[in-house]
């Protein structure tokens, strides 16, 4: 769970937060978790890999204005055991658990020196989503 922290910059002209920063403090909060399991900028680096998304898709439930109190929660939706595939879900929170977006990612990896999908992923990075928090009906594909 991550407490957002909102900019000015963040809404759109309606003074709530605008559709693209919902996807921006996503994929932050993709990268800060996946740092946390060991699956770091350097060892993607040192891997030739690097996370690729096929589909991006959010559910708007309620609005978020600047002055919300707003946390994420990331969690493993779904993936392939050999974490080539995988889906990931963020849900945007109120202080009182009330769901004010839903996104879903669906992606995998990509070697970034032959750029072509990484299949099975590194041993590293199956080790890192298998410790990834996951969802109550997460499922193995």
């Amino acid at each position: 769970m991550k407490n957002l922290s909102l900019r000015w910059s963040d809404l759109d002209p309606n003074f709530h937060l605008r559709h693209s920063s919902y996807y921006d403090l996503a994929a932050q909060e993709r990268i800060d978790i996946l740092h946390q399991y060991g699956i770091t900028i350097e060892l993607m680096k040192a891997e030739n890999v690097g996370p690729v998304l096929f589909k991006e898709q959010c559910e708007f439930k309620r609005e978020i204005h600047l002055n919300s109190r707003i946390h994420i929660v990331t969690k493993l939706l779904k993936m392939k055991r050999d974490a080539s595939f995988w889906v990931i879900q963020h849900e945007f929170l109120s202080e009182e658990d009330k769901l004010h977006a839903l996104i879903k990612v669906e992606g995998s990896w990509i070697d970034t020196v032959k750029r072509k999908l990484a299949r099975p992923a590194p041993e590293a990075i199956q080790s890192g989503l298998e410790r990834f928090p996951k969802t109550e009906d997460f499922e193995y594909l």
